[in-house]
């Protein structure tokens, strides 16, 4: 898929030998290249002794006018986002280089070693040329066949070990359900269900905080002029009682890695691109197409990225802050105020996301509503202390 094989042949029909050097290129401009970032690149690309290299951009090669590979190429050409071009040698050793050509032109070199021919022989080599789609079967599809590094033309980057499994899941429940979008659904149900322990161990943890916040707050009584006394007597009755303030956090931080890797997926396979979900959800890799400002395109402008808030945007800042009321209440004034704007600050930061994005962290946030509810349901005492302490906040910051 996409390999294009192209043989060169030599033949010396004279009286004395002759010295060739077959070479392959590929030229690529920047001005329809996509961005090059931290986390995705875009521009020259190749993998060298057994190792893909990144590092090189087109401004780099713009500045040196020509950059000298190191070592032997495995494969060199340019890529983007979703497309590359790859010349990959046949068998035999190449080395290879990026040219600036002026403006807003690249090439890529593909050199092979300089052969004397012979009067009456035959010299001939093979390059193959990949120019398509970075679909993720197909390049390990050719790295398995004996071409280095091939999948990691596609930039997973560090976490790709954690990347490419949630890749290969997402894909899996796609090829069951046909929508990428309630494959997305299925994503969260099963990393929900497998967080389940740990916030049920969050519960045990949110059972011993409110059973010593009595004594906590005696200790902020006694010390409030003293803040560093405070804080240590607060951490010395933490360790007396066996408590951890952080374990509440830790569901937040075990999803952190699977919101990243999911962010990654969707900005960078082209098995996601242009995939609907439902209704005007059309490219899950792409921002939600409706905004509220121009109420949902019937006015003719488009806010900027900032103030784009969409229905999805809404709805994650709707069932963020119906999550937050169910946690139990601060007692710190700062951090009641902290929680009580997040839902709507992320609301903003989260509208330029794909809507695929989006969809998981509104998805898990009604799975959090739902599991919180069931296990007040199971713990009737955290229910009316958290409802009688919702009262106290609420008295405490009018």
């Amino acid at each position: 898929d996409y390999m294009i094989t192209a043989t060169q042949s030599v033949v010396n029909r004279g009286g004395a030998p002759v010295t060739v050097r077959p070479f392959a290129l590929v030229n690529r401009t920047d001005k329809t290249a996509s961005l090059d970032s931290f986390n995705v690149h875009s521009g020259p690309i190749g993998a060298f002794d057994g190792s893909a290299n990144f590092g090189t951009n087109y401004e780099d090669v713009r500045e040196a006018g020509t950059i000298a590979n190191p070592g032997k190429t495995n494969w060199v050409g340019f890529t983007d986002v979703y497309w590359l071009s790859a010349l990959i040698p046949d068998k035999v050793q190449a080395t290879s280089d990026f040219r600036s050509l002026g403006g807003s032109i690249f090439r890529s070199d593909l050199l092979y070693r300089s052969v004397a021919i012979a009067p009456g022989q035959q010299l001939t080599r093979t390059t193959r040329l990949f120019a398509g789609a970075k679909e993720s079967a197909v390049l390990d599809r050719y790295e398995e066949s004996g071409i280095a590094r091939f999948g990691l033309a596609i930039d997973w980057g560090w976490f790709r070990w954690f990347e490419k499994p949630i890749f290969m899941l997402l894909t899996a429940l796609f090829h069951t359900v046909g929508n990428f979008g309630v494959a997305i659904i299925l994503l969260t149900l099963i990393v929900r269900g497998i967080m389940f322990p740990v916030a049920q161990r969050q519960f045990a943890s949110m059972a011993a905080m409110r059973a010593i916040q009595p004594k906590m707050k005696a200790i902020q009584d006694r010390y409030k002029d003293d803040k560093q006394k405070q804080q240590q007597e607060i951490m010395a009755l933490y360790k007396q009682e066996g408590v951890n303030p952080l374990a509440g956090c830790l569901p937040i931080f075990l999803q952190i890695p699977i919101f990243f890797a999911l962010y990654k997926v969707l900005i960078l396979a082209i098995e996601m691109r242009h995939q609907p979900f439902a209704l005007w959800i059309k490219d899950l890799s792409a921002p939600d197409p409706l905004h509220i400002l121009n109420l949902f395109g019937l006015l003719p402008f488009t806010p900027p990225s900032f103030l784009a808030i969409g229905v999805l945007a809404l709805l994650l800042g709707i069932t963020m802050y119906f999550q937050f009321k169910l946690n139990p209440a601060a007692m710190d004034p700062i951090q009641q105020q902290m929680f009580a704007i997040m839902p709507w600050v992320m609301m903003f930061v989260m509208a330029p996301f794909a809507a695929g994005l989006l969809i998981y962290w509104i998805t898990s946030n009604i799975l959090t509503i739902a599991q919180q509810k069931y296990l007040y349901s199971k713990h009737p005492q955290l229910k009316a202390q958290a409802s009688k302490d919702a009262v106290v906040t609420a008295r405490s910051t009018k």
